[in-house]
């Protein structure tokens, strides 16, 4: 009975921390796509090479987007766990640029959010960053797999050399005898 509690809770946890994320990267990537060209001009702004803001105009809200669908992904926690990899490495990203600039590494600081955050001083942008971005990694921790990585080759190889091993202790240590396969996968059927 508390292993069901324990587990109860954890999925409710898990369950908290994908809303959460999913209350942050949704409406960011579709603020980003509704107004792809304010975006694209906030890019060119930003304290980065211009040829950086090309790329960045699609694969940001891309990026954002297909997080928000895995995260949101139903019963598979793999994909889950992929959006938790997926957002960790994006607020890791965005909590280092912040941070560059809270440390004065740029001349200009112009920042680039929107909607709720965008309001947000340097200094609260990054504390905001730096939680989502243990949120996230928390999220990591919920959706890791509890037994290992497994090989998925692991059980045919183990009956494969069961076989082999077992034959060769009836036959007297012959490899010639230790591989006997049914007849259905013989080169030369015997006739009758």
């Amino acid at each position: 009975m508390r292993k069901t509690t324990i587990m109860d809770k954890k999925s409710i946890i898990l369950g908290l921390i994908r809303l959460m994320l999913l209350l942050l990267w949704v409406p960011v990537a579709v603020d980003k796509l509704w107004d792809l060209q304010g975006f694209h001009s906030t890019l060119l702004r930003q304290p980065i090479p211009e040829w950086w803001a090309g790329i960045l105009f699609w694969l940001l809200p891309l990026l954002e987007l297909l997080t928000a669908v895995l995260i949101a992904w139903r019963k598979n926690r793999r994909r889950i766990h992929q959006g938790m990899w997926l957002s960790t490495l994006l607020m890791l990203g965005f909590t280092l640029f912040i941070l560059f600039g809270v440390l004065g590494w740029y001349e200009k600081r112009p920042c680039g959010c929107g909607s709720v955050i965008s309001g947000l001083s340097w200094e609260d942008h990054l504390w905001f960053n730096a939680v989502f971005l243990i949120v996230s990694i928390i999220g990591i921790w919920f959706t890791r797999t509890r037994s290992g990585r497994r090989l998925p080759y692991r059980k045919p190889l183990r009956l494969f050399f069961k076989r082999v091993v077992g034959a060769r202790r009836l036959l007297g240590g012959s490899w010639l005898h230790a591989m006997r396969f049914p007849r259905k996968f013989a080169l030369f059927r015997r006739r009758a």
